[in-house]
C-alpha cells in the first residue's frame, strides 16, 4: 500500500541522489591541480552545505555539526581548511543575530578545551592501564572467559590499593605518631605471627590498639581518633558500596538489558571493528587474532546452541533430581555451620585451639567448592547455568560461614571481642594465602605433568568458578575484618598482587582452553554482583551487631555507649540541641522507616512497570521498522518492474471478465514483448507528422508519444483513464 510518508521519503531520496550526482559531476568537471579549480570545488561544497539550515546557525551546536561534516568529507586537508574558511565567512554574513560576545566566545572555547582535556585524560588512563598486555596474552590463549577472572582480580587489586592508602593515611599514621610518645617493645614468635596473638594482639594490626581520645602532636594541631576512625570506615564502606553498585548496574545494563532483544550485527561489528589497529608487532597481532577467534567461538556457541524437546516425565525427573541435590547441599551447609559453632564453643580447652579451628575452616571452604562442582554434574543444567549454580552455592557457603563467625563473637562474653574477630579474619586470610599462592598452583602443575606423561583428552582446564570464588571469599574476609583489623587491607592487596603473577604463570603453562565456551561479559557481571552482595551483607551485620552494641573494653569507641552515639553525642551534640534530637528521633521511628520502605517498594514497582512498558514499546517499534523496510523494498521492486514493463500479476481464479484486474490484463496491458499497450495511432502519427500539426502534450493521449518520448514505461494514470473510457462506453 502506498502511503504519503513513503512517497515523500522516496521523492526525497531520489532528489538527494540527483543533487549528489549533479555535485559530483561538477566536482569532476573542475577537478584540477590549479588554485582556481580548488576554489571552485570549495565553492560547490559550500553551496551544497548552505542548503542545510541546521549547519548555518551561529551557535555551538551548528559549529560542532559543521566540524563533523567537514571531517566526513572525502577531500584533502587543504580543501577542508578552504571550505571551513568559506563556511565561517558565510555563517557570519548570513547570521541574523549579532556576533557572540567575548564572554560567550570564552565560554565556548573553555567548554571545548575541557572536552578535549577530558578525552586526552581518558586516553592516558587507558594507555597506562595496569596489566593490560598480560591479560591480552591470557585472553589470546585461553579466551575472554578466563580473562574475566583476571579483569576482576585487577579491579579488586586497584580498589584495595586505594583502600589501603586511605586506611594508612587517616588511621595508621596518626596512631604511629601517638605511639611514638609512648613507645613499648614486645617480643614476637613465629606462632604469634600466624595466630595474631601474643605481641601482635596489642599492635597497629587490630582494633583494640587504637586510641580513644584526641592525639596531640608536636604541631599545635589535634586529631580526634574516634571521629577519624568512624568517618574513615563509614566513607570506605558506603563509598565502595556505591562504587560496586554502580559497576554492577552498569555491567548488567550493558551485558543483559541492552542485549535482551538479541545481539544485533555482532558478527559484523567483530569482523570490521574488532581489530586493534594500534598493534605494531607480529606477536601482538597473533594474540589479537587468537582472542577474536575465541570470541567468535563463544558467540557461535551462544547462537547455535541446540534446544532439545523433553517429555513431561523427563522434565519431572530432572526437577526431582535438581531438588534433591539442592536439599543435600543446603543440609550440608547447615551441618557445617553447626560444626563451626560447636568448635567455637570449645575454644577455651587448649591454647592453640583457635588456630586449629581456622585451619579446619579454611580446609573445608577450600574443598566444598570442588564437591559442589562434582554435584552440579549430576543435575540437568546447561553449561552456563551450571557455572552460575556453582558460583551461587559456593558464595552462599562462604558468606553464611563468615556471618556465623561474626554473630558468634558479637554475642559472646569475650572481653574485647572486636580484636578477637579481627584475629579470626587475619588467620583466615593468612591460611587462604597458603592455599591460593602455593597449594593450588602446585596442583595445577602436577595435573599438567600427568597429562603430558599420559596425554588423553583435552588436558586440565582453568576452573573459573573456583578461582573467582576464591577472590570473592578474600574480598568478603576483607569487608568483615577491615573494621576490626585496619591493616588487613594492606595484606589482601599484597596477596592479590602476588596472586596475579602466580596465576598468570600457572594459567599459561598448566592449563588448556576450555571445551565449552560462553560469553565472558555476563560472567563478569555475575562476579561483580557477588562482590556487591558480600559487601551489603557485611554492612548489614555491622549495622545490627556492632553499631548497636557497646565497645567499652577496647578500641577508639570506649567513651560512647552504644557505638552509634559517636555521631549523636560526639559530632552532632544532640544532648545540647533538642530540636535536632527530636528530628532525628522522629526519623528513626519504625513507622517512618516503614513508610520510607513502602515508598521505595512502590517506586521500584513503578520503575519496573515502566521498564516493561518501554521494552514492549521498543519491540513494537522494531517490528514497525521491519515492516517499513519490507514496504520500501516492495515499493522499490514494484517501481523497478513497472519501469521495465515487467509487472506481472496473477489474477484469482474467480475473477471474470467484469473484474477490474481481468480487464487491465486483457485490454489495457495486452501481452507484448515491450510490456505496454500497443496503440496503432502511434504509427499513423509517425508517418503523418509532416502533414498534421503536432498537438500539445496536454491534449495528447497517454499512450501516444512523440519521438522524444521513451517507451521504457507506461503510465498508471493512462491505464486508469483507459479503463474509465471502457466503462463509459459500456454504459452508453
Amino acid at each position: 500500500m502506498f502511503s504519503p510518508s513513503t512517497s515523500k521519503l522516496n521523492g526525497d531520496t531520489l532528489r538527494l541522489r540527483r543533487v549528489n550526482s549533479e555535485n559530483n559531476a561538477l566536482l569532476d568537471a573542475v577537478a584540477s591541480d590549479t588554485p582556481d579549480a580548488a576554489n571552485k570545488q570549495a565553492d560547490i561544497i559550500v553551496r551544497e552545505m548552505e542548503l542545510h539550515t541546521h549547519l548555518m546557525q551561529n551557535d555551538p551546536v551548528s559549529e560542532e555539526l559543521r566540524r563533523e561534516a567537514l571531517r566526513d568529507l572525502p577531500q584533502g586537508l587543504t580543501m577542508k581548511r578552504n571550505v571551513r574558511a568559506k563556511l565561517s565567512a558565510s555563517v557570519s554574513l548570513h547570521s541574523k543575530r549579532r556576533p557572540i560576545s567575548v564572554l560567550k566566545r570564552f565560554q565556548y572555547r573553555l567548554s571545548f578545551a575541557w572536552k578535549r582535556t577530558r578525552e586526552r585524560f581518558r586516553d592516558l588512563i587507558f594507555s597506562i592501564q595496569l596489566w593490560y598486555e598480560p591479560i591480552r596474552i591470557i585472553e589470546g590463549h585461553l579466551g575472554t572467559a578466563v580473562g574475566s577472572y583476571f579483569h576482576l582480580l585487577r579491579w579488586l587489586f586497584s580498589l584495595n590499593l586505594l583502600l589501603s592508602g586511605l586506611v594508612v593515611c587517616f588511621l595508621v599514621v596518626p596512631q604511629v605518631l601517638h605511639d611514638h610518645n609512648n613507645s613499648t617493645t614486645t617480643d614476637l614468635g613465629w606462632l604469634d605471627i600466624i595466630s595474631g596473638k601474643g605481641g601482635l594482639e596489642d599492635s597497629l594490626l587490630f582494633y583494640g590498639h587504637y586510641h580513644d581520645g584526641v592525639i596531640n602532636g608536636s604541631l599545635p594541631l589535634s586529631y580526634n581518633m574516634p571521629f577519624a576512625y568512624f568517618f574513615t570506615m563509614f566513607c570506605i564502606y558506603v563509598g565502595f558500596f556505591l562504587v560496586f553498585c554502580y559497576r554492577t548496574a552498569y555491567s548488567y545494563r550493558r551485558n543483559f538489558i541492552e542485549t535482551s532483544g538479541g545481539l544485533s550485527n555482532v558478527f559484523a561489528n567483530k569482523v570490521f571493528c574488532g581489530w586493534d589497529f594500534g598493534i605494531v608487532s607480529a606477536h601482538a597481532a597473533s594474540l589479537n587474532a587468537a582472542s577474536l577467534f575465541n570470541e567468535f567461538k563463544e558467540l557461535l556457541s551462544e547462537k547455535y546452541k541446540v534446544k532439545v524437546k523433553r517429555s513431561l516425565c523427563m522434565k519431572i525427573f530432572e526437577y526431582t533430581v535438581n531438588t534433591i541435590v539442592w536439599v543435600t547441599v543446603l543440609g550440608s551447609m547447615m551441618a557445617l555451620h553447626y560444626g563451626v559453632w560447636a568448635l567455637r564453643a570449645m575454644t577455651t580447652r587448649t591454647t592453640n585451639w583457635n588456630l586449629l579451628v581456622s585451619l579446619i575452616l579454611t580446609s573445608v571452604l577450600a574443598v566444598c567448592p570442588l564437591l559442589f562442582n562434582f554435584l552440579v554434574r549430576l543435575e540437568f543444567y546447561r553449561p552456563r547455568t551450571s557455572f552460575y549454580v556453582t558460583l551461587a552455592r559456593t558464595w552462599l557457603l562462604d558468606i553464611t560461614t563468615l556471618s556465623l563467625i561474626f554473630y558468634y563473637w558479637a554475642k559472646s562474653s569475650t572481653k574485647c571481642w572486636e580484636t578477637v574477630l579481627g584475629q579470626e579474619a587475619y588467620r583466615l586470610v593468612l591460611l587462604d594465602s597458603v592455599v591460593s599462592l602455593l597449594l593450588l598452583p602446585a596442583v595445577e602443575f602436577v595435573r599438567i605433568l600427568i597429562f603430558k606423561l599420559n596425554p588423553k583428552g583435552t588436558g586440565p582446564e582453568f576452573n573459573i568458578a573456583y578461582n573467582s570464588l576464591t577472590l570473592i571469599y578474600n574480598q568478603a574476609l576483607l569487608w568483615l575484618g577491615l573494621l576490626f583489623s585496619p591493616l588487613l587491607a594492606v595484606a589482601v592487596t599484597i596477596k592479590f598482587f602476588l596472586l596475579f603473577y602466580i596465576k598468570r604463570v600457572s594459567v599459561l603453562r598448566a592449563c588448556r582452553p576450555a571445551r565449552k565456551v560462553w560469553r565472558a561479559a555476563q560472567t563478569q557481571t555475575v562476579l561483580y554482583m557477588f562482590v556487591t552482595l558480600s559487601l551489603f551483607t557485611t554492612l548489614f551485620g555491622i549495622g545490627v551487631l556492632f553499631l548497636a552494641s557497646t565497645s567499652d573494653a577496647c578500641g577508639p569507641f570506649r567513651q560512647y555507649v552504644p557505638v552509634i552515639a559517636v555521631i549523636g553525642e560526639g559530632v552532632l551534640g544532640l544532648s545540647t540541641h533538642q530540636t535536632l534530637n527530636a528530628i532525628i528521633t522522629f526519623i528513626i521511628r519504625p513507622g517512618v522507616i516503614g513508610f520510607l520502605f513502602v515508598a521505595l517498594c512502590v517506586s521500584v514497582y513503578y520503575m519496573r512497570a515502566k521498564s516493561i512498558a518501554q521494552r514492549s514499546m521498543v519491540d513494537l517499534l522494531r517490528q514497525m521498522l521491519v515492516l517499513q523496510a519490507k514496504d520500501k523494498d516492495f515499493l522499490l521492486t514494484a517501481i523497478a518492474k513497472v519501469s521495465n514493463g515487467e509487472w506481472l500479476y496473477s489474477p484469482k481464479p474467480e475473477e471474470n471478465a467484469d473484474s477490474h484486474t481481468w480487464r487491465y490484463l486483457h485490454e489495457v496491458r495486452k501481452p507484448s514483448n515491450a510490456g505496454y499497450h500497443f496503440d496503432g495511432s502511434r504509427l499513423s502519427h509517425a508517418f503523418d507528422r509532416s502533414d498534421k500539426p503536432v498537438r500539445p502534450r496536454s491534449e495528447r493521449p497517454q499512450s501516444v508519444r512523440t519521438d522524444g518520448d521513451t517507451d521504457s514505461s507506461f503510465s498508471w494514470q493512462g491505464s486508469s483513464n483507459y479503463l474509465n473510457d471502457l466503462e463509459n462506453r459500456r454504459m452508453i
